[in-house]
């Protein structure tokens, strides 16, 4: 006979929540509701009803791939090939994105305030450059999407709104948000399909829960200043356990051998397998946040016989990504049949910034560079085959823009285009914040120079 006790480190296994998480609300319960405003004229796309955003944590390069420029770097086996008009990818990194870049939107002109990858992982993350003085009080983007949509969950909406994939321990807090926007990170190489609770077992959990309250309310005299923590847990233990019982949470986290090796049955393979599945489901879950670690390649960038090379990291990528973007597309939305889940569904992958164009270095690899990097959108009202900006020859500087601004767009600009798909008006601002400070969607104060706290308004059709 099954316990709760037999369930629960399986699920301590599966499911992770970053550091901090849990209990992030900085003033105990965090605020809720915030006291949100609009902060300019903005009109919200709402193309899409999820997004799912593919982080390329530790930067690819840029003219290596999605702003090729043939240079002392260019290695011979790339196979470089034009897909469309003016486009050309090595079809060596790209075999299977390269025939479907009509679905794809390329930014190549962005600009970042970092240059290193601590900072440049927490402003993919949270929107904006790290500021210690502030950085308690600032939440992840997918935080306020799930404050912004907490409306429209349904009661049949059991699934997190904000999930994340191989965050582990950096994940960030909710910031001044409560503790239940929270991102719930997954480890979808952990067995999760086993993570399930039914019949005998889960009568045993209600009634562990049942009796877990009325302990709490014995003892809740006795909490003294914990109150406002434990109540936070209380909410994180509450939505476990709705989850937990929900037959759709299993199937959705299950992932077919057949299906991992067509993803491909690694970190960026299988969470993109599983943001498929949730976002499939349509159970609550409106964003989800896979990192693709490792791009990081000072030395041996392109050396066949290194263990992490951008070979690999780009063959992982091509095939997670054709793979979602082909799952979507064929799958209709189950409210309009006349709509496929790509449509409504923005993916983007960004990435924190580029790598130092020209030749190799000394150890046969590129370092950082921020001046110019790319960014991939596509679904969710996103116009496919748009390429947006251009460059120099040697990939080092912008010549145009690309979009009507004459300052190059930053990662603001990618965080106001995924709230904008989403319906959300990204010039809204948190006026009740704990220290007193407005908390804006999109912040146009920078770390290095003021950007522009606007959609990019090309990337959609």
């Amino acid at each position: 006979m099954r316990t709760v006790r037999d369930i629960a480190p399986t699920r301590r296994d599966t499911l992770r929540l970053g550091a901090g998480s849990l209990l992030g609300g900085l003033v105990g319960e965090g605020l809720w509701p915030a006291r949100a405003r609009a902060g300019g004229r903005a009109t919200p796309r709402g193309t899409a009803r999820f997004a799912i955003i593919v982080e390329a944590a530790g930067a690819i390069s840029h003219v290596d791939t999605f702003d090729f420029k043939e240079d002392a770097g260019t290695q011979a086996d790339f196979d470089v090939r034009e897909v469309r008009n003016g486009l050309y990818i090595p079809y060596r990194l790209f075999p299977k994105l390269s025939g479907m870049m009509d679905r794809v939107a390329i930014v190549r002109t962005f600009k970042s305030h970092e240059v290193v990858h601590f900072r440049g992982e927490y402003y993919t993350r949270a929107g904006r450059p790290l500021n210690p003085a502030q950085a308690a009080e600032i939440p992840p983007v997918g935080t306020v999407v799930a404050a912004e949509l907490e409306p429209q969950r349904r009661e049949s909406d059991t699934f997190p709104t904000f999930v994340t994939c191989n965050l582990r321990n950096l994940a960030l807090p909710s910031g001044l948000y409560h503790p239940k926007f929270s991102g719930l990170d997954i480890d979808a190489g952990a067995g999760a399909g086993s993570v399930t609770a039914s019949g005998e077992a889960l009568a045993l959990l209600e009634e562990r829960f049942r009796l877990l309250g009325d302990l709490e309310r014995a003892v809740q005299k006795e909490l003294g200043g914990r109150g406002p923590q434990m109540s936070a847990f209380r909410t994180f233990q509450e939505e476990a356990f709705h989850v937990l019982g929900d037959p759709r949470w299993p199937e959705a986290l299950a992932l077919d051998d057949a299906e991992k090796e067509r993803y491909g049955d690694n970190s960026v393979g299988r969470g993109c397998l599983m943001a498929r599945n949730l976002v499939v489901a349509d159970a609550g879950t409106r964003y989800v946040h896979v990192k693709h670690a490792g791009w990081d390649h000072h030395k041996r960038i392109y050396d066949h016989e290194a263990r992490s090379n951008h070979y690999r990291h780009c063959n992982d990528l091509d095939r997670a990504l054709s793979s979602l973007l082909t799952d979507l597309e064929s799958t209709p939305s189950p409210r309009d049949r006349s709509r496929t889940m790509l449509d409504e569904t923005i993916v983007v992958v960004p990435t924190e910034f580029g790598r130092v164009p020209g030749a190799l270095n000394l150890v046969g690899g590129r370092h950082h560079y921020n001046e110019v990097y790319i960014g991939l959108f596509a679904g969710g009202g996103v116009k496919g085959g748009t390429i947006i900006g251009r460059t120099d020859a040697a990939g080092e500087h912008a010549l145009e823009t690309g979009w009507k601004y004459r300052m190059q767009p930053k990662t603001e600009n990618i965080v106001a285009s995924v709230y904008s798909a989403l319906g959300i008006d990204w010039l809204k601002e948190v006026t009740n914040t704990p220290s007193r400070r407005v908390y804006r969607f999109v912040d146009p104060l920078g770390a290095t120079e003021p950007c522009i706290a606007d959609e990019i308004a090309e990337l959609f059709a």
